[in-house]
Parts: structure tokens; sequence; C-alpha cells
């Protein structure tokens, strides 16, 4: 199922390496196609498939395919991304001190550096983790930023943004609600979020 590099890919195509969490908010809110229109394909570490189906995305998992590409860590990326995973464990900006917990993002980062991949979009959602794939020098995003996109590219308005949004905060997702509104109005305004 999982590949262990990238086949052929479109010139001037964008592509995006994502680990769980936009995954599971694109999910939430039935946005998963729009992230297909948007990328022509998402690479994402196989741990992080096995994590989706755990809560219960695996028929949307399986929807996904072949848009989502499942990718294989070498043995020496393995290693790799649990130094990730402490650094993103010990950031100030993290709300959980449990290395083994952010294997995804770690995962994801380390996937993001291979030199076939580090041109495309790092989808992350957790801070802390943002933070340190951005001194790692890679191009980052949440969800909320990929819906953004979307505004930018005449794909979906300012008010479906709000409401993907909204539909993912209450299924689960810790979007608050000033961070909801913050969104909705740089979509208003065409702005993009740093």
């Amino acid at each position: 199922m999982a590949q262990t590099k990238h086949a052929g890919r479109l010139p001037g195509a964008t592509y995006a390496v994502s680990n769980t969490g936009p995954l599971i908010s694109a999910f939430q809110s039935d946005s998963f196609p729009l992230l297909a229109q948007i990328f022509a394909a998402i690479y994402v570490p196989e741990a992080c498939i096995a994590e989706l189906e755990g809560h219960g995305w695996k028929e949307a998992v399986r929807a996904a395919m072949p848009k989502l590409i499942p990718l294989e860590m070498a043995a020496d990326e393995e290693g790799y991304a649990l130094t990730f995973a402490r650094e993103i464990a010990q950031h100030p900006d993290t709300s959980d001190p449990v290395v083994e917990n952010h294997l995804g993002e770690a995962q994801a980062i380390v996937l993001a550096l291979r030199p076939e991949y580090q041109d495309d979009l790092l989808l992350l959602d957790e801070l802390a983790a943002r933070a340190i794939a951005k001194e790692a020098g890679l191009k980052v995003s949440g969800f909320p930023g990929v819906l953004l996109l979307a505004t930018q590219n005449g794909l979906i308005s300012a008010e479906e943004l709000k409401a993907r949004l909204e539909t993912c905060r209450q299924k689960g997702t810790h979007y608050g609600a000033t961070f909801i509104q913050q969104v909705y109005t740089m979509a208003k305004q065409g702005r993009r979020i740093k």
C-alpha cells in the first residue's frame, strides 16, 4: 500500500505532506474533495493512516486514495522523527509533553525534508510542530490555511470557510470561536495566515 518514493509528478502542480490533524478536519467538514482540487497529491506517513483509521476514518481514507498517498519511513528516518518528536514535546507552545504523542507530526516533518518533497506544503495544525517545521525551513500551513487558499482561489466563499471550521469545532477539533472569526475576517480581506 505505501510508497517509499514519489511517482511521476505533474509540472506546476501543488503537492502537500500532511499529518493526521489537518486530514481529520478535512474529513470532519467534508472538505477532502476541496483538498483534492488544490493538491495533486497529499503524502502522509503510514503511521498517520493507522491513526486516522483508529479515529474511525477508515472509509474516508480509502475514498481519499489515490490522492492520499501513504509513505513508508526508512529506519534512519524513524530515529530522526523521534528527535523531532522530543523537540515538539519540549517546545513552549505544546500542551502535551508526551514524546510519543508527537510522532505523527514528527514523521510528517521528516518526510517533508526529503529532497523530493521539500518544495511541498507541509500540513500541520499543532503550534509546536509548526514552529519546529518552520525552524527546519519548511513551508507550513494548517487546515484553516488551506481553506484560506481555497477562498483566494475562488473555490469556496469566506462564509463556507467559516461554516467548515465551525463544523470541525462542533465535532471536537480545537478551533476557538475567536480563531474562527479571525480566519473568516482574513478570508474576507483576502489575507493569508502567517
